[in-house]
């Protein structure tokens, strides 16, 4: 019949909801977390006409864990076909890194700086060269707090972009979580994410009234941003300041 439309399982007024629910109980990104350093982030978008999904990836490095076990991908799940709450929780910490010989990583004692001793470090399963040059860390925007050490972060900062893939969790990892046959419609790396520490909920933010309405539609030209992107370490100095 003419001037039916086909009613949809789900609307960009629902997705935003979500959103903002977890934003209120603290469960959706915060970027600038004062426990949390940040260091690289993705946002997957998924969807058909009755599923959706949204996951964000947030790497970082959070102190109070200490070492390998502060070094993490935390992953945010959205959805209306997910197994978990919205949001995230203990099972979706992905921890990536390890030491790769007999000398630790970081240092003995709190564990918040590089071993100048340590020459490698196990990523993903696989050795990775440890640099120990300030000029390196220099060259790539890092700002070093301390004159005789690395920190964890400032580490992990020297890793993007270059393996920032290996951050980044793994197609099956992703799909532990979500359906298998639901479609991947979105993925960004760089996107204006809202200022959650200074109470911005989603359902006013460019990026998610966007994404929220390429989820309900289905129609990628949705995602048209005219704000630049901020989900850059750089941008959010109060993440790990506490």
């Amino acid at each position: 019949m003419f001037g039916l439309k086909k009613k949809r399982d789900y609307s960009a007024k629902e997705i935003l909801t979500q959103l903002d629910n977890c934003a209120e109980e603290f469960t959706f990104p915060m970027l600038d977390n004062g426990y949390i350093y940040p260091i690289h982030s993705k946002l997957s978008a998924y969807r058909n006409e009755k599923r959706w999904a949204l996951i964000i990836e947030i790497i970082g490095f959070n102190y109070r864990g200490g070492g390998h076990n502060g070094i993490n991908n935390c992953l945010h799940i959205f959805g209306n076909c997910i197994n978990t709450n919205p949001g995230t929780d203990n099972a979706n910490f992905l921890f990536i890194t390890d030491n790769s010989s007999d000398i630790p990583t970081f240092d003995d004692e709190y564990e918040e700086s590089l071993n100048p001793n340590a020459k490698t470090m196990t990523l993903r399963g696989k050795e990775i060269l440890i640099t120990h040059s300030r000029e390196f860390y220099l060259n790539k925007g890092i700002e070093l707090e301390e004159s005789d050490k690395i920190l964890v972060w400032e580490f992990l900062r020297g890793l993007e972009p270059e393996f920032n893939k290996d951050f980044e969790a793994t197609e099956e990892e992703i799909r532990d979580r979500i359906p298998t046959d639901i479609p991947k419609i979105l993925e960004l790396t760089e996107w204006f994410h809202p200022d959650c520490a200074d109470s911005e909920l989603p359902s006013n933010n460019e990026t998610f009234q966007q994404i929220a309405k390429v989820l309900e539609t289905g129609r990628k030209e949705f995602y048209k941003p005219k704000n630049s992107p901020n989900n850059h370490w750089k941008n959010w100095p109060d993440g790990g300041a506490l």
